[in-house]
């Protein structure tokens, strides 16, 4: 920051806090939500289609979201998951500075969440239930 620049009045979003823009931020974590999701669902209903059961199930599914994290990660941020995740923007470390753990963003983007792994344990048993049901 620059000392001799007038001082951020309180209307104005300091650099220094974030790096972010707070609406795409929340646009952002809401676009990745919805495809995270999608991507266990879908994952989901081809392992029960497939009649995948127990670890191979779960394999599938983590490389479904390891598969959507890196395709999001090379379209959309040029693999530098950090600049644009704000899980990756931890508190503000010595001397003010915004301390980014990239890995954390990472994680954001797998979407390997609870919720996520819900509706693929939904998917999955509805669609192996209803194909494989007399074998």
């Amino acid at each position: 920051m620059d000392p001799s620049a007038a001082p951020i009045s309180k209307s104005q979003f300091s650099p220094a806090a974030s790096a972010l823009y707070p609406p795409s931020a929340t646009h952002n974590t809401s676009v990745i939500g919805s495809v995270a999701t999608l991507t266990a669902c879908f994952s989901g209903a081809i392992a029960g289609i497939l009649g995948l059961t127990n670890l191979t199930g779960f394999a599938l599914y983590l490389a479904t979201a390891v598969a959507t994290g890196v395709t999001v990660a090379a379209v959309k941020c040029n693999f530098d998951v950090g600049k644009y995740s704000p899980q990756a923007h931890s508190d503000a470390g010595p001397q003010g500075a915004v301390v980014v753990a990239s890995w954390k963003g990472w994680v954001e983007l797998m979407g390997l969440g609870q919720e996520n792994l819900l509706g693929f344990l939904l998917f999955w048993i509805g669609g192996y239930a209803l194909i494989h049901v007399y074998d």
